[in-house]
């Protein structure tokens, strides 16, 4: 304020003094002038004395017009400059010149004439004229100072009093915070300070230090959380800084290394991992040397004793700190890998003999390294043990068990050095060898011979304690080059070399040969023929009627799958017989199953099913060999709410005998639930009555090629009537198949009560023919059931 008010003295003071200075000039100008005109310098001194009077005046002159000087006066001292406002740049002399025109007004015309010039300079020390007001300034500003250091030491002293003294005893008191503690502390309030902003901090500073306490609490918990998840986990888990050494270590790492958790802390991982597992420190040494942040091995490893396990690893790099550190995390997988070998021994040799199996077969002749590597002429020989299931039914499946594993040491043995041997299946082998010969007929010859070797070498006796046992096989045999057939089709070459040996009395071995490439061509085509027929739903059903040959009235049906491709009807033995002994045959037989349900269903919301009525089906051997089959017809029966008897299931001597007592259980089972079985083609078998008295069926099935020459053939005649009599005395129902003419209906109605089925009466038809033909026709008669 003090400097406000000097300034505003200081600017009116040299208003005033500049006003001054040009009264004065204004006042003498006129004297001046006439000094000038009559160039009388005693005038002009006189005027310079006069302005000389006043003390700021450093220097006056009067000059006339050729610059001459009248008169001056010079005041050295109050020229000199003063050094304090020089300092801030303030000007210390002003010059005045001022001009002295002399003139007069003419008589003549009234202008003005010019009688004569000259000037007047004068020099103005200005600090001087402003020396009053630069004496109060300082006074003011001695005045304000003093005040100032006055008013600063009282608010110093207040500062002091009210707020450094309050600050140091809170530092103080915030010094006594023990800041390793977890118990929650508190700081006590300033005495006089109970509602100010000091109690504010403290109050702010006391909810903070509880929050540390819980979080430090928090922190704790998650830490020994923490600590017990590392030590209880059975990873091996550490970390090492960049000089190598455990910052730390579970309990697991310490165990798998003979240490302590805390003596392990601080070592060298080389002074504890190099003496038992120097690969590890290797490979640790390289990580930390290269550029990688992460890094996944699986490795051996060795732990304090030397035991080798193998380790999955994880290596990765992150900062701390103080440098760079690893993080290293493994996983015994011992048991994994070992269980994965034992996976892959699994899908690549077989459980029983430990043989290579079908997938390492499949595997070894599509290898394409072999195929580049080889170009000679190689070999594969199936053979297939002759009437091998019935050792499995009549000596038991240990037995047979034992005869194949008997049979495979023989065969590995014996070819170890000519070839390859697997086992494909139950009782069928593999003997493939390379490098036969560049030439076809010299490959030829020896693979016959090779294939005679394993013949006479499986034909030779087996002791399995105090019995001995002989078996033969038939052999297919296959002469190829690799990389011209896949594995399928060496295969199925093999396959259908082998059943030619079959065909010709078994026992001997068959060369393929390009006419029955033809075939097997034929058959892979049926094949992925039937796969596509599954898939568009191309099967269906046909029905033909049974007839009493009492009352020649139809009691039933049986239904007879059909395949129509594209428009053609396909005839059922050019699809049948490869489909029976094709795994398809359960999809197909389950579709069947289904469709002649959906069949029954119609009927019976139509009111057309009577309780008499029954459709046959057929069942294939590998249908009734599923474990889940009694399950799969139960659904299918409750899906449709179809009961039992309604249905027969047609099997045929050789399924039926092929497992007996599993057949017999399952027979029964499903007797239970009303579904009846007839012994489709009984009579041509080799082993039927020996065992009928045991096979629960309901009915037997004479096979056609008996019914054909009943009226012509005496023999078939007698044999006919033996069956008849046989079923009468078993309780069981005839069905005569294939009745084509009259006179052997004639024949039949004569020796018996049975049921009548053949051409004669009908041709296999659609099921809605049949509904039409038979079951809603005016003329026709009403079904009788037989019993």
């Amino acid at each position: 304020m003090s400097f406000l008010q000097t300034y505003i003295d200081f600017k009116n003071r040299r208003a005033e003094v500049n006003s001054s200075i040009e009264s004065i000039i204004d006042a003498s100008k006129d004297s001046a002038k006439n000094a000038v005109w009559k160039l009388d310098n005693d005038l002009a001194a006189l005027v310079i004395k006069g302005l000389t009077y006043f003390n700021h005046f450093s220097y006056v002159a009067i000059l006339d017009e050729s610059d001459n000087v009248l008169a001056e006066s010079h005041k050295k001292q109050l020229e000199q400059s003063n050094k304090v406002l020089s300092f801030f740049s303030v000007p210390n002399i002003r010059e005045y010149v001022v001009p002295l025109t002399i003139s007069e007004l003419s008589s003549v015309n009234g202008s003005e004439l010019l009688l004569g010039t000259g000037q007047m300079r004068i020099r103005i020390n200005i600090h001087s004229s402003l020396s009053d007001v630069y004496d109060r300034a300082v006074v003011t500003f001695i005045i304000s100072l003093a005040g100032y250091i006055v008013i600063s030491f009282a608010l110093g002293l207040l500062y002091h009093l009210s707020l450094a003294a309050p600050l140091m005893r809170l530092a103080s008191r915030f010094e006594t915070v023990n800041t390793a503690s977890f118990t929650e502390q508190s700081i006590s309030k300033l005495k006089g300070h109970g509602s100010d902003e000091f109690s504010k901090i403290i109050d702010s500073a006391n909810d903070l230090l509880g929050r540390i306490a819980s979080a430090q609490i928090l922190l704790t918990q998650r830490s020994q959380r923490f600590r017990l998840i590392l030590d209880t986990a059975p990873a091996i888990i550490y970390s090492l800084d960049n000089e190598g050494k455990f910052v730390f270590a579970n309990k697991a790492t310490a165990l798998f290394y003979g240490y302590s958790i805390f003596d392990l802390k601080g070592k060298l991982a080389s002074e504890i991992i190099e003496p038992v597992d120097s690969a590890l420190m290797e490979v640790l040494n390289t990580f930390l040397d290269n550029n990688s942040r992460q890094m996944n091995k699986v490795f051996e490893a060795y732990d304090s004793q030397k035991v080798k396990c193998v380790m999955e690893m994880s290596f990765v790099k992150f900062h701390t700190y103080d440098g760079q550190s690893i993080l290293v995390v493994g996983n015994d997988v011992t048991k994994r890998v070992e269980a994965e070998e034992k996976i892959e021994n699994l899908a690549y040799c077989d459980s029983l003999t430990n043989l290579p199996n079908r997938n390492k077969v499949y595997e070894k002749l599509n290898s394409q390294e072999v195929a580049i590597a080889n170009s000679q002429y190689q070999v594969a020989i199936l053979a297939d043990l002759d009437q091998f299931k019935r050792i499995n039914d009549t000596l038991s499946h240990s037995v047979g068990d034992q005869l194949i594993v008997k049979l495979a040491e023989r065969l590995t043995i014996e070819f170890k050095d000519i070839g390859f041997v697997a086992r494909l299946g139950a009782d069928e082998f593999l003997l493939h060898s390379e490098q036969l010969s560049n030439n076809r007929e010299i490959a030829n010859t020896t693979a016959v011979e090779l294939a005679e070797k394993l013949r006479r070498c499986i034909n030779r006796e087996i002791d399995i304690g105090s019995h001995r046992y002989n078996l033969s096989a038939s052999l297919g045999v296959v002469v190829f080059k690799h990389g011209f057939e896949t594995a399928d089709e060496i295969l199925q070459y093999a396959d259908t070399a082998m059943y030619e040996s079959k065909k010709s009395g078994r026992n001997c071995s068959t060369l393929f040969i390009d006419k029955m490439a033809t075939e097997a061509a034929e058959l892979l085509k049926l094949e992925r023929d039937i796969s596509n027929a599954i898939f568009k739903d191309e099967f269906f059903f046909v029905l033909q009627p049974l007839i009493s040959s009492v009352t020649m009235e139809v009691t039933s049906a049986e239904a007879l799958i059909r395949w129509q491709r594209d428009d053609t009807i396909v005839a059922p033995n050019e699809f049948i017989p490869f489909l029976e002994e094709s795994a398809m045959i359960i999809e197909v037989g389950d579709k069947m199953l289904t469709k002649v349900c959906e069949f029954l269903v119609q009927l019976k919301q139509r009111g057309l099913l009577t309780a008499s009525f029954k459709i046959a089906v057929n069942i294939s051997g590998k249908q009734l060999s599923e474990a889940d089959f009694i399950d799969k017809v139960t659904n299918v029966l409750r899906k449709y709410q179809i009961a039992g008897h309604y249905l027969e299931f047609e099997i045929t001597e050789s399924v039926a005998l092929d497992n007996l007592k599993d057949t017999i259980n399952k027979i029964n089972e499903l007797k239970q639930i009303g579904i009846s079985f007839s012994l489709d083609d009984f009579g041509t078998g080799y082993s039927s009555l020996s065992h009928l008295k045991d096979l629960p069926v309901d009915k037997l099935k004479i096979d056609q090629s008996f019914i054909n020459d009943i009226n012509v053939d005496k023999q078939d005649e007698n044999l006919v009537k033996a069956i008849l009599q046989l079923a009468v005395n078993l309780g069981i129902v005839t069905v005569a198949e294939g009745v084509e003419t009259k006179e052997q209906v004639e024949w039949l109605k004569e020796n018996g009560s049975m049921l009548l089925q053949g051409y004669y009466f009908s041709r296999p038809i659609l099921p809605d023919e049949f509904i039409e033909k038979y079951l809603t026709s005016k003329d026709k008669v009403t079904m009788v059931s037989q019993t």
